[in-house]
């Protein structure tokens, strides 16, 4: 059910970013600079966690000791990847009680990329 509702919302916001810039599209060249700072204001290092309840891991391997578990909705920064592994970083404290800064391995499945607007 959160999936569904995470891809409408996903779709939503979508749509609402296009229908905003359609009119400064339309304007010609003199809205060009507002484009360009409402991509500058996003940020290319946002990603959250997809599901509740992912193991964040020492290594890049189900066989890596479990660190602590990250919820839906927590900010990480991806600092590499391997295979289907990420290596991440808490923006903030979990809400697994982890602590801001925290690093390890996630399932690549389990994260959102970046996206714009956190």
């Amino acid at each position: 059910m959160r999936r569904i509702s995470l891809a409408l919302t996903t779709a939503a916001v979508i749509g609402a970013t296009a229908a905003m810039a359609a009119p400064a599209q339309a304007a010609g060249p003199a809205a060009a600079p507002q484009a360009v700072r409402a991509a500058s204001a996003c940020h290319e290092d946002n990603a959250m966690i997809y599901t509740d309840g992912t193991r964040l891991r020492t290594k890049a391997s189900t066989s890596g000791g479990v660190i602590g578990q990250l919820y839906f909705g927590d900010p990480i920064r991806i600092l590499r990847s391997s295979g289907g592994w990420d290596y991440v970083q808490l923006k903030e404290k979990s809400k697994g009680g982890l602590g801001k800064g925290t690093r390890g391995w996630v399932a690549h499945k389990n994260i959102i990329p970046p996206f714009c607007g956190r």
